[in-house]
This record gives structure tokens, C-alpha cells and sequence, in this order.
């Protein structure tokens, strides 16, 4: 099954074309709003408020905290969620392992999409314009289902009184020539060279156009065309795939988060260049030179003579104190309007074990990411969902075989849509108990947690701010302790050599078993094997008849002296150690 750029002939695009406009007019506040936080942003500060920079700086001279606090705040926000399949407790081995296959699929869609590297770009989308469209569409080539992060600026979406999108259109600007690359049927409608336009418009005019879905249709058209439809096919899923996060606002409209920190940021800009003009007249500000003064010299070492030195000045005023004030009350406001501290970038004076106050700073930072985290795991919930439907739908009975990486371990597994996806589109994303909190944070409260006992080791293994297989670093630090434990055993022997020697006992099987040790160990083999090597017990002593000599000392020798089950060598009882003879 293939999307082919067709046209058909039963869509009615002019019909489509009133309701994006008429969409469009609704949200016509909130798309001005986009642009001017874009401008910002971008630092085309003309565009919003034309004339406020000199032609010698046509640029803003003070960092862009608006830029600089969305980064930062998209960062945090950026790491992946957990993903879990399990519809509730699971106590047989068979739904034990219908979880773990449906889970690395999950893990599948997410890693084949690339979405980890993707995830700041569109935490940056949330975080500026309040919302964040993830599109799945399916990937014929490959046969399976893929998650995208489409711009929130210019997007539209209608939805029923569940909330699920019944419309999802976005409306865009591309430039001609890259159009007509695309589309080379359609150059010269593209470029408007019909009979009222011979020439039509250049290669780099950038023109409008849509990107329309809904249940039944998916169409990309040019309203400035006359509704010239680029490409147009049925959608085979039957609704459309595509999940919101949303930003609470007060209103039914998107609001990013800095939509009210444009103009306490302008108002800092234009304070700078004020005081960058102010500093420039100063210094360039007139002499005033008393009465007695006949000629004025310029220059390094410049010499005026005069009776009254003193008298000699520049005509000027220093910058009022109330200048200073309000730079500093609007470095707050833009603070407090971005909600980002100072301590989220380490700009403070205050001590890490004692300083309550940045502690109190980061409380409203920590909240607005455990607030966007639950808003984009929800998304996230009902895009893989989406994903295990259209899987089943479009490919049932395809064999697949995936591949990844899950907390640090790699994984294959082979599995077929219709039987082991069944219906079942549920899926569990979690950013764990530590939400919001950065790193070092979440450690110690693991850290206190765990020394008063209230959770076990396993449940603090998987919420570290890290990928690690829990399983295998479990195994890894038991193999560490026993290890350390067989080493505490040799030394103990080793320390008691002493003691061995002043009771008349040799200790000289016990330093050539810790010299053998030393040898092993340089030969490259491990701990444990050096051990079972070096104490490894001697083969018994095979006898003609399987019997022994009466008198026979083991190992065949005999004599007067030799005392049966006693070590002729040191007369000590065979299969004791040195130290207990």
C-alpha cells in the first residue's frame, strides 16, 4: 500500500479552502502573538518595534534571555520517558513476555523515529508557542509506523467533544523553485504563468501552502493559486493520527511561555542602547576650559596651560542612579515572566548545602518541567498507541524484526503485528517519581530514601537519571562483592602466617599458594578462577583393588612413621587446613 500524489476527483478543495480560512481568522491573536515571540527570538527586533535600533547597531546589544531561558528550559524537558506495555499486575510467565515484546516495539517506533535527538527541538516548540502537533504516518518502505514533530507555528487543529483531532491542517511558506522541484507537473501553475500572468513570480518567492488531514482525505494545496492542489489521496487509516500537547493556559488559545516577557525584554534592549548613547555622549562631550586658556591641544600628552586647572571639564551629566534601578527591575521582570532563576544557570551566590533561597528559586523551574513532562507523556501515550494501531492495520501479518537499545541494553526481537499487538493499543509512559527534579536532586532524595529503608535497592537502580540495565549492574555488583569477600578470605590466611610460625606450623603451602595467585593473576585470568586453580584439591590415588595397604599412608607411601590419613611431608591430617591442623 502506497500514498500516490493523485489527485481525487471527489475532494472538494474550495470547500476546504473556506474552512482553513475560516480557522485561520479564528486564530488570527494567536498567530500574531507566534510571530512577534519568533521575531524576538530571532532577534529581529525592527520587525516589532521598527526604528528602535540605530543604523550603527543593527542588532540588540544585550543577551536574548528569552531565547537563552526556552533553551535551557527545553534541555531539562528534553531527556525520553520511560515506556511500559503493562496493562496491569502481570503474574504469568506468558503475559510477562507478551509485555516485553510489545514494550521493545514500542521502544522500536521511538528509536527508528529518532526521536531522542529530536526531542529538545520540539520541547523548544512547546515551551515558545504552547503546543506540539507529533504526526505518525506510516512508512511503506520500511513497514512500519513513524513519529514526527511537526512546527506548532501555523498549525490549526478541530477537534470533537472527546477531544480527539477530527482536522489537523498546517499552513506554510515554501519557496517557488523548491516547488517546482517537487512538483514538476505543476511548474508553470506553481510559478502563476497562466494567461493573466506570463511572467509569474521569481525562484526565491515564497508562497503559501497548506498541508490538510482528516478522517477520509490527506491534500496539500496553494490558496494563492486558486486552490491548486499538489498532491491528494485517500486516508486507508480512517482517522487522523496525530496527538496534541497542549500548555495549560487560561483560555481555549495556545500561549507559549514567553508571550508576556516580549516587551519587559524590548524595554531592557532600549534601556541598553540608551545608556550605550548616554556613555557615548560623555565621553564625547565638549571642554570647558577657564578664561587664561588661549590654546587647546589634542592628543596623547596633550598639554593646556592654565592658572585654574581645575576648572577644566567636559559639558556633560552622568547617567541618573534611576537608570541602574531599571535595568535591574527589568533584568527581574524577565525573570520572573520566563520563570527560569538565576541558579538554573549558576548564576548565584549561595551555598549548595544551606542556601534555602535557591532551593525556593528552583521550586516554580522544577514544577514547569514536571508540568510539560506529564503534558508531552500523555502525547507521547496516545502517539504509540496510534503507532500499534496503524502497525496492525496496515502491515497484520508481516514478520518484523526490531532492534535497540533499552537502558543500556541491546535487544532483537521478531514479531507479527496481528498476533502479538491483538487489539491491544495501551501504553504506559512515565518520567518517573523524580519528575522535575534536576540530577543531583533526584540522587539525594534516592540516596535519603534508601538509608532510611522506605524503598529497596531495585526500585532506586531504576529511577537513576541515567540508562543502566538494572539487572545486569545488579549481577555486576554482586560479582564485585563476592570477589572483594574471596580476597578478605586470602588475606585473613596471609595475616596468619605469624601466628603460624611461632606454634611451629609451616606456613610455606600457604605462600605458595598466595605466590601461584600472583602469577595467575598477571597471566590475565580472573580472581575467581585464580582461586579455584591455586585451592583446587589434588586427585585421590587410584589403588590396585581399590583398596589400600593397611599402614599405607595416602598417596601409596608407606613406612613406620607414616600414620593412616596423616601427611608424612608435615604430619598433618589430609583435608585440613594448615592453620585448624
Amino acid at each position: 500500500m502506497a500514498l500516490t500524489p493523485v489527485q481525487a476527483p471527489a475532494i472538494d478543495v474550495d470547500s476546504i479552502a473556506k474552512t482553513v480560512a475560516a480557522v485561520r481568522a479564528d486564530h488570527a491573536e494567536r498567530d500574531a502573538r507566534h510571530q512577534t515571540v519568533h521575531d524576538v527570538r530571532a532577534n529581529n527586533i525592527d520587525s516589532v518595534q521598527p526604528g528602535s535600533l540605530p543604523d550603527a547597531w543593527p542588532k540588540p546589544i544585550v543577551a536574548n534571555a528569552i531565547d537563552t531561558a526556552a533553551r535551557q528550559l527545553a534541555e531539562n524537558l528534553a531527556p525520553l520517558p520511560s515506556i511500559n506495555c503493562a496493562t496491569g499486575v502481570t503474574t504469568s510467565d506468558r503475559a510477562k513476555k507478551f509485555v516485553a515484546k510489545k514494550t521493545k516495539v514500542a521502544y522500536s517506533y521511538v528509536i527508528e523515529s529518532a526521536l531522542k535527538p529530536k526531542m529538545a527541538q520540539a520541547c523548544d516548540w512547546y515551551l515558545t508557542y504552547g503546543s506540539l502537533p507529533i504526526l505518525i504516518e506510516p512508512d511503506f518502505k520500511a513497514g512500519a509506523p513513524r513519529i514526527c514533530f511537526d512546527n506548532p507555528k501555523g498549525a490549526y487543529v478541530q477537534r470533537d467533544r472527546w477531544g480527539k483531532v477530527v482536522v489537523y491542517f498546517r499552513v506554510f511558506r515554501k519557496k517557488a523553485r523548491e516547488l517546482a522541484a517537487l512538483y514538476p507537473d505543476l511548474r508553470d501553475r506553481i510559478y502563476g504563468r497562466d494567461f493573466m500572468n506570463r511572467d509569474g513570480c521569481g525562484d526565491d518567492a515564497l508562497l503559501e501552502v497548506v498541508k490538510y488531514k482528516d478522517a477520509d482525505t490527506q491534500l496539500l494545496f496553494m490558496p494563492e493559486r486558486k486552490n491548486l492542489v499538489l498532491m491528494s489521496a485517500p486516508n486507508p487509516f480512517g482517522k487522523v493520527a496525530v496527538a496534541i500537547a497542549t500548555k495549560p493556559s487560561f483560555d481555549d488559545q495556545d500561549r507559549g511561555q514567553f508571550d508576556d516577557v516580549i516587551y519587559p525584554q524590548l524595554a531592557k534592549q532600549r534601556m541598553a542602547m540608551l545608556a550605550l548613547e548616554a556613555t557615548n555622549q560623555t565621553v564625547r562631550a565638549p571642554l570647558a576650559v577657564p578664561n587664561d586658556v588661549q590654546k587647546i591641544s589634542f592628543g596623547d600628552n596633550a598639554v593646556i596651560r592654565t592658572n585654574n586647572p581645575r576648572d577644566i571639564v567636559r559639558v556633560g551629566q552622568d547617567a541618573p542612579v534611576a537608570a541602574f534601578q531599571q535595568q535591574e527591575l527589568l533584568d527581574q521582570e524577565v525573570m520572573r515572566g520566563t520563570r527560569t532563576p538565576a541558579s538554573a544557570t549558576g548564576d548565584v551566590q549561595a551555598s549548595i548545602i544551606t542556601g534555602q533561597g535557591v532551593n525556593a528559586l528552583n521550586g516554580g523551574y522544577d514544577i514547569q518541567i514536571a508540568t510539560g513532562q506529564a503534558v508531552i507523556g500523555q502525547a507521547l501515550e496516545e502517539a504509540l498507541s496510534l503507532c500499534f494501531e496503524m502497525d496492525e492495520k496496515f502491515w497484520p501479518s508481516a514478520k518484523k524484526t526490531v532492534s535497540g537499545v533499552i537502558n543500556g541494553t541491546p535487544f532483537q526481537e521478531s514479531y507479527t503485528p496481528g498476533k502479538d499487538i491483538h487489539g491491544d493499543y495501551r501504553v504506559s509512559v512515565t518520567y518517573g517519581f523524580a519528575s522535575g527534579m534536576n540530577p543531583n536532586q533526584a540522587l539525594v532524595f534516592l540516596l535519603q530514601l534508601r538509608g532510611d529503608q522506605l524503598v529497596p535497592r531495585d526500585f532506586v537502580q531504576r529511577q537513576l537519571p541515567m540508562d543502566i540495565d538494572v539487572t545486569a549492574l545488579q549481577a555486576q555488583i554482586d560479582n564485585e562483592q563476592i570477589t572483594d569477600a574471596l580476597k578478605q578470605g586470602i588475606f585473613g590466611e596471609l595475616s596468619s602466617i605469624g601466628i603460624m610460625a611461632q606454634q611451629g606450623m609451616d606456613p610455606t603451602q600457604i605462600l605458595r599458594n598466595a605466590a601461584q595467585m600472583i602469577a595467575l593473576r598477571e597471566k590475565g585470568i580472573p580472581v575467581d578462577q585464580a582461586i579455584l586453580q591455586t585451592f583446587e584439591a589434588p586427585p585421590a590415588p587410584s589403588q590396585a583393588g581399590g583398596q589400600s595397604a593397611p599402614g599405607a599412608a595416602p598417596g601409596g607411601q608407606e613406612g613406620p612413621g607414616a600414620l593412616q590419613g596423616q601427611n608424612p611431608g608435615t604430619g598433618s591430617p589430609f583435608g585440613v587446613a594448615a592453620g585448624q591442623a
